[in-house]
């Protein structure tokens, strides 16, 4: 004999309900809507995190360079959420045209919801390596409430912090 070869009203039931799956559905919906939000909250501090250290590299690139060059270079901003900077061989190069001048420009595109709230140019010594005047260079901020502050030492080399919230591995300020 093959089979069950009980009655189907006394087999054990297999599967799910549409109650049970229905159940199931509206779980996960409220866990999604839950984790979207933080999820957001994520991706916009990562793309903070982006640009600082992003920075923090091409101040080290300007410095190493000046001092293989011979000559001195710079670095310059331009403030606002469709904020630029260029790294140059003049103070004045515009990171928003193709300049002879320019050696490397980067800007706010694929980090949206971060802004240059405020920045100061910086020249690097090719003799020395240090910047012109030393501090604060560049003040970000992302849509949360995340704010960070890149700084050139007075040896020249750039170091960032936290001033509001939290964004590891970065220090507080």
């Amino acid at each position: 004999m093959h089979g069950d070869a009980r009655p189907a009203a006394l087999r054990p039931a297999r599967g799910l309900t549409l109650i049970e799956l229905m159940i199931a559905l509206a779980i996960c919906a409220v866990l999604m809507s839950l984790a979207v939000p933080s999820f957001g909250q994520y991706l916009q501090r990562q793309r903070l995190k982006a640009a600082v250290q992003g920075l923090e590299l091409d101040l080290r690139e300007a410095r190493f360079e000046a001092a293989r060059r011979g000559s001195a270079l710079y670095v310059s901003f331009r403030e606002g959420p469709d904020w630029c900077y260029t790294l140059s061989t003049r103070a004045d190069c515009d990171c928003r045209v193709q300049q002879a001048c320019r050696l490397k420009a980067t800007g706010s595109a694929g980090l949206r919801g971060v802004h240059l709230l405020a920045a100061r140019a910086v020249r690097f010594d090719p003799t020395t390596g240090q910047a012109d005047a030393p501090g604060m260079t560049a003040l970000w901020a992302s849509r949360g409430d995340e704010r960070v502050q890149v700084s050139v030492g007075a040896l020249g080399r750039p170091s960032a912090c936290t001033l509001q919230g939290t964004l590891p591995p970065l220090p507080a300020c």
